[in-house]
């Protein structure tokens, strides 16, 4: 694995290539890069006004919950970025197509190791609105996720400790990835436990997108050229 700061040369540098360059690799509880400043400001104007409401949520600790009487998805707990959505979003739209791009997607390879490009992958972007009473099990990823990456977005002054909960093996926090706004982590690969501990107070909204390139089909097939 390519651990460190990574350098782009030759090609034209954006906000998000611009952030993955500057992106910090850290090892605990296990390995993980945290990225800051990555969202720009029209693209963090699209995730605070995204419709998604949590109203008469049950939260369970996962990211489906419930309604008093009704289970599961008969309610909305986010917002994927989709072909029948997208006009709603044009700048997280640019950023999806930026993930999709070559660029983007060599240098995220170089930082994780993964030696194909993401090759026949395809992205997948939701927009979070996390409200009172929310938690999420410490768990690992589905390996159909080939990245997971979260970014903040808080504009609330939310507490710092709403960010996400990095477990051992052993299921012991060891450390909570800060909430602060435009800031967040990238990570791949198995036994990588995270979550967000009960208990803790949302004031307002704790909003974000969690982008991942995944092996199942979406909208956003990645270019091959």
């Amino acid at each position: 694995m390519v651990r460190g700061i990574y350098r782009l040369v030759g090609k034209q540098m954006t906000k998000l290539l611009e952030s993955l360059q500057k992106s910090k690799w850290q090892d605990s509880p296990w390995d993980h890069f945290i990225i800051e400043n990555i969202l720009t400001d029209e693209q963090v104007d699209e995730i605070r006004n995204a419709s998604v409401t949590r109203d008469g949520v049950l939260h369970d600790g996962t990211r489906s919950g419930y309604k008093q009487g009704v289970e599961k998805q008969n309610h909305k707990l986010r917002e994927y970025i989709t072909k029948d959505n997208y006009q709603k979003y044009p700048e997280l739209t640019k950023f999806i197509n930026e993930l999709r791009g070559r660029p983007v997607r060599e240098h995220i390879a170089k930082m994780i190791g993964n030696e194909n490009d993401f090759a026949g992958s395809f992205v997948r972007l939701e927009v979070l609105n996390d409200t009172e009473g929310f938690w999420l099990k410490p768990h690992c990823d589905i390996p159909e996720k080939l990245i997971s990456s979260l970014i903040y977005v808080n504009k609330t002054g939310e507490s710092i400790n709403l960010g996400t909960d990095l477990y051992n093996e052993d299921l012991e926090l060891v450390k909570t990835v800060p909430f602060w706004h435009n800031y967040g982590y990238i990570f791949h690969g198995p036994n990588k436990w995270h979550g967000m501990n009960k208990g803790k107070q949302i004031k307002v909204e704790r909003r974000g997108i969690q982008l991942n390139y995944v092996t199942f089909q979406t909208d956003w097939p990645v270019y091959e050229d």
